[in-house]
């Protein structure tokens, strides 16, 4: 009897894929839906843009399969290949903000360093504070922030920096400033300032 295909690996089912199986591939889509789909509409904030775009990552993987290199990182090709679609997006919307430049007060990196392995973003902030809050204070960061957060949501320390072709130092400082952004944003709004 053949193993359930929710239990193969991401470059198992892309193994299958190739070999024919249309059930590896709804897996595969099944899998990364809600992660994709989010970390999407975090960034363009419009349902129909974002649907879209999650679409065509996937159309992208239909018919470039074959140029997969197996290698256990499935999932940062994925979002990398989600993060080029919402930045063709931008940039043909004429609405391109640059998701790597230096942050909202100009300050170049920082090298400041965060452990890995600590409770994902959002909930170590939501003590108190409601989803909704928090949700609205992520929509007021700078993009290349709010994309930090909605990446530290579903990946690594270590797939952020592949996915994003940083250094990992930069990448754990963006989380950092971001974090303490999200805190400062939702202290505002605990002390009367509506987001």
């Amino acid at each position: 009897m053949e193993v359930n295909l929710a239990q193969r690996t991401d470059d198992e089912l892309v193994s299958l894929f190739r070999a024919g199986s249309g059930v590896a591939f709804e897996t595969l889509v099944l899998r990364y839906k809600n992660q994709l789909y989010q970390y999407i509409m975090g960034m363009v904030q419009d349902e129909g843009a974002a649907g879209d775009l999650f679409q065509e990552v996937f159309i992208s993987f239909f018919k470039h399969a074959d140029k997969y290199e197996a290698r256990g990182k499935f999932k940062s090709w994925l979002f990398l290949t989600a993060r080029n679609k919402v930045l063709n997006f931008f940039r043909d919307s004429d609405k391109l903000a640059s998701l790597d430049q230096t942050d909202e007060e100009g300050n170049a990196f920082l090298h400041e360093t965060l452990p890995d392995g600590e409770r994902p973003l959002l909930d170590e902030l939501s003590g108190q504070e409601t989803l909704e809050q928090i949700r609205r204070a992520t929509l007021l960061l700078p993009p290349r922030q709010r994309e930090m957060v909605y990446l530290r949501q579903y990946m690594s320390f270590k797939e952020i920096s592949q996915v994003l072709d940083r250094p990992l130092g930069t990448v754990l400082a963006d989380c950092h400033r971001a974090v303490k952004k999200l805190q400062q944003l939702l202290a505002e709004h605990t002390e009367g300032v509506n987001l």
